[in-house]
């Protein structure tokens, strides 16, 4: 080879390296007309409160079902209100909720464009949740979000994807009927599919220190006899100052007789000595029924009026009856009247305010679904520990009819103080009293002080010589009329307002069967069982008989009542014994017996050194027998 060959031969190497270099080289990103980056996704979608329908779809692996939900404004006696259509139009708390909800997808901006790749859907989980697209055994689908305006424009439809790995934040989002898969910041704790984020949490509405009284009514209905089966009737007081704050004011047990033409008959229950109020599991109902949650609701059927009694052409409707039947509801005709009962019994809530609440158990309203949340908590318990198999996935729940009602004798009457008899003018009290000392004057003419005295009751300055000065007995009389009449107003007033609040109430309450969770349905659906528990006797509490016998001691009046009784008695004793107190006897010196100032310090010295045995353990026994008889009467 010639140098020139060789001399070529080291250009065409040297062009190559240099070619391979710059084909390596670290290349800068150069905008291109299909470059995103930076841009917002939804440049329209500037103002969250313009949002007027949200729609949210998610899909369940687990069963294969798509769960669709949707809050709306819509037009009620031109009044728009947010409604939950997917939900029979129930009402919903949604303007804070949608507000917060749109604003965490408002100003979406592309950080990048992964994928245009259609393929790759399953990869970063924006698959649409449509079951006409999806097959058994789907996987890698989003959930899909539209947010609509009021005149029907779509401000955002958005599936959204899975978390970018390792980016707090980030979400992997496409547009509904587009193939690109970009990378945005979003927020998406607001976007709950689940019922009960959507409604007014405090069902009930009551602050459980206005709490007086539960009545727990325990049945069972056996739908395929049509018999009611009575178990036990209860009544607890509560008094949030008192100690025990619980207390069973009524306990009575239904015991089944076949001979007796009732079936059986009621017979009063007292709790056993080594018995006790539940008070944990009352604490229990009370918290639960301040925060009554709810996860689904349903219509009732047309025709029941908001206090559950059923109109006369109600119950031949067959229709509207296998309703109620299927949520554990059944119609008996008690009279003239037809009445409602339900499943598992009722309990009455009764506030001061004279409110009473009526929750009535149906039937088992099927296995709700859980939400993505709610199957990412039960894996966990509170403590992030792995929850329990007990407590994990169980999503049965039951029908709550809620219904309000009045009882105006929970509200105290006001004592009202007695006015003081009217007192007569002393001059008439005198006049007639002494009938003697106004005489007529000889020859028929009358006294001159009666002949003055309507001087005195003339005008002057145009008010009369009475009108001068209250008298103190007719002020007395007009404050306590005044206060009085105070007091009669402000009761009025209260049996006003609770009237009110049960008409708002049942106007809320009339249209829905509730259904709660069977977690719930056990706190606030109590038996006789659940009430009563046995007594915890405390380390430090001593036995009763020891209690006792400290008590006697300490009955001590009615030994001296009874020593003074035996006086007489005592004296002779007194004339052989001298008094031990002169201090004593100083007292007694003044009276004119002088046998008895000598008696008196005997029978002292004699009380307090030896005492009538059988005096103390007659009154000790009395007041055993007071303490017993106490309940009794009461």
């Amino acid at each position: 080879m010639n140098e020139n060959a060789k001399t070529l031969t080291f250009v065409i190497a040297a062009v190559v390296v240099v070619v391979a270099v710059w084909a390596a080289r670290p290349s800068l990103p150069v905008a291109s007309p299909d470059d995103v980056r930076g841009k917002p996704l939804y440049p329209n979608f500037k103002d969250p409160l313009a949002v007027t329908s949200l729609d949210i779809t998610e899909f369940d692996e687990d069963t294969a079902t798509v769960r669709p939900f949707r809050v709306a404004q819509i037009n009620v006696k031109g009044k728009l209100v947010w409604r939950i259509p997917s939900h029979d139009d129930y009402p919903a708390d949604a303007k804070d909720q949608v507000a917060s909800a749109a604003a965490g997808l408002m100003n979406l901006t592309i950080l990048q464009k992964v994928s245009e790749d259609q393929g790759d859907q399953q990869e970063y989980g924006v698959v649409a949740p449509d079951l006409k697209t999806l097959k058994v055994g789907a996987t890698g689908v989003g959930t899909e979000v539209v947010m609509k305006a009021k005149d029907g424009k779509e401000l955002l439809a958005l599936v959204i994807g899975k978390e970018v790995p390792g980016r707090t934040g980030l979400r992997y989002v496409r547009k509904v009927g587009e193939d690109a898969i970009y990378v945005v910041e979003a927020k998406t704790d607001k976007l709950s599919t689940k019922f009960e984020n959507w409604i007014e949490r405090n069902l009930l509405g009551i602050n459980t220190w206005d709490l007086k009284q539960l009545a727990i009514q325990d049945y069972s209905v056996d739908a395929f006899q049509g018999a009611l089966i009575q178990r036990g009737d209860m009544v607890v007081g509560y008094n949030d100052t008192g100690e025990p704050k619980w207390k069973m004011l009524e306990d009575r047990k239904f015991v089944a007789d076949d001979h007796s033409d009732k079936g059986g008959q009621w017979t009063p229950v007292k709790l056993g000595a080594d018995q006790e109020i539940n008070a944990a599991k009352l604490d229990e109902l009370k918290t639960a029924l301040d925060d009554l949650k709810i996860v689904d609701v349903s219509r009732k059927p047309g025709g029941l009026s908001a206090d559950l009694k059923a109109q006369g052409d109600f119950a031949r409707n067959r229709e509207a009856v296998e309703s109620l039947r299927n949520c554990g509801y059944y119609l008996a005709k008690l009279g003239n009247q037809v009445e409602l009962f339900s499943n598992d019994g009722e309990t009455r809530v009764q506030m001061k305010d004279g409110v009473q609440y009526v929750l009535r158990f149906g039937g088992i309203a099927g296995s709700g679904p859980a939400s993505k949340d709610d199957k990412a908590k039960s894996k966990t318990g509170k403590d992030g520990k792995k929850a329990d198999k007990k407590t994990e996935g169980s999503g049965l729940n039951r029908y709550l009819f809620v219904m309000a009602e009045f009882n105006p004798d929970a509200i105290e009457k006001p004592k009202l103080d007695p006015l003081p008899p009217p007192k007569k003018d002393a001059a008439k009290a005198n006049a007639k009293g002494k009938p003697g000392d106004h005489k007529p004057a000889a020859g028929g003419a009358k006294s001159d002080h009666k002949a003055d005295k309507p001087a005195h009751d003339k005008k002057i300055n145009g008010k009369t010589a009475g009108d001068k000065k209250v008298k103190p007995e007719d002020a007395e009389r007009q404050r306590i009329e005044k206060e009085n009449q105070r007091k009669q107003d402000e009761y009025q007033q209260k049996i006003a307002d609770g009237k009110k609040k049960v008409n708002e109430l049942n106007a809320r309450f009339a249209d829905w069967y509730y259904v709660i969770s069977d977690d719930v349905y056990h706190k606030i659906h109590l038996g006789h069982d659940d009430l009563v528990k046995k007594k915890e006797i405390k380390k430090t509490e001593k036995p009763a008989a020891k209690a006792h016998g400290h008590a006697t001691p300490a009955v001590a009046a009615p030994s001296a009542a009874a020593t003074k009784a035996v006086k007489p008695a005592v004296g002779k004793a007194g004339a052989a014994k001298p008094a031990a107190k002169p201090a004593a006897a100083k007292p007694a010196a003044a009276k004119p017996e002088p046998s008895k100032p000598k008696a008196s310090p005997a029978a002292a010295k004699s009380d307090k050194a030896k005492p009538a045995p059988a005096t103390p353990k007659d009154a000790a026994d009395k007041f055993d027998s007071l303490k017993k008889a106490g309940p009794a009467g009461k």
